[in-house]
């Protein structure tokens, strides 16, 4: 009993402060009005959730978002089933955010959550007890995507930034070229200079030097 009472506090919780977790853009999420859902309540979604799975689109997130919200309208009686297309919302709105630079494991998770879901719905004879397991299954998967997520963003920023790039030296021009050339012959001919005059004092010393 106790198990169970702690399980509806945590997704009491959950259901209330979920849809902040990924959600990076601050926007209300907009609500659509209630439409019959029950004929084949997944299937739509399930044709998104492939192509979002084969190749991300703004209008397939898009469709994916407007889905959830439909079904969380048709299904608000059934914590459970709300609690996973919850998880479903989060994880779309965190990929309309940052698309190609999702998480690489929020797609496999997103399967997950909705193959889960689909058990669920198919199956309505699925025991309560059954339904929480996969719930909080998908729920500890989905702190895990939390936390590597808060992981790679710190990581990001811990990196040194790149060194900017090396002032170019400006190419000479042909006169300033011409000015080092002459200053570089000058500065010779003043050095053989210099090297002529000491040989030449060398060679008076050793004169006056030598014995009469």
């Amino acid at each position: 009993m106790a198990k169970s009472s702690k399980l509806d506090t945590l997704t009491s919780e959950l259901e209330s402060r979920l849809d902040e977790l990924f959600r990076e853009d601050g926007q209300p999420v907009e609500t659509l009005p209630p439409r019959d859902t029950r004929s084949q309540p997944l299937a739509e979604l399930k044709k998104i959730v492939l192509s979002i799975d084969w190749e991300i689109t703004p209008e397939a997130v898009e469709s994916f978002l407007a889905q959830i919200r439909l079904l969380k309208e048709a299904y608000q009686a059934d914590k459970i089933v709300t609690m996973f297309l919850q998880i479903l919302g989060s994880l779309g709105q965190y990929i309309k955010s940052n698309r190609s630079k999702a998480h690489p494991s929020t797609f496999s998770l997103l399967n997950s959550v909705f193959a889960r879901l689909e058990a669920i719905m198919n199956f309505p004879k699925t025991s309560e007890l059954e339904k929480r397991k996969s719930l909080q299954t998908e729920l500890a998967a989905y702190q895990q995507l939390r936390e590597k997520i808060s992981q790679r963003r710190a990581a990001d920023e811990a990196k040194p930034a790149p060194p900017a790039p090396a002032a170019a030296i400006p190419p000479a021009s042909p006169g300033a070229s011409a000015v080092t050339a002459q200053m570089l012959a000058q500065a010779v001919a003043e050095l053989k200079e210099f090297i002529r005059s000491e040989m030449a004092a060398l060679r008076r010393q050793m004169k006056s030097d030598t014995p009469r």
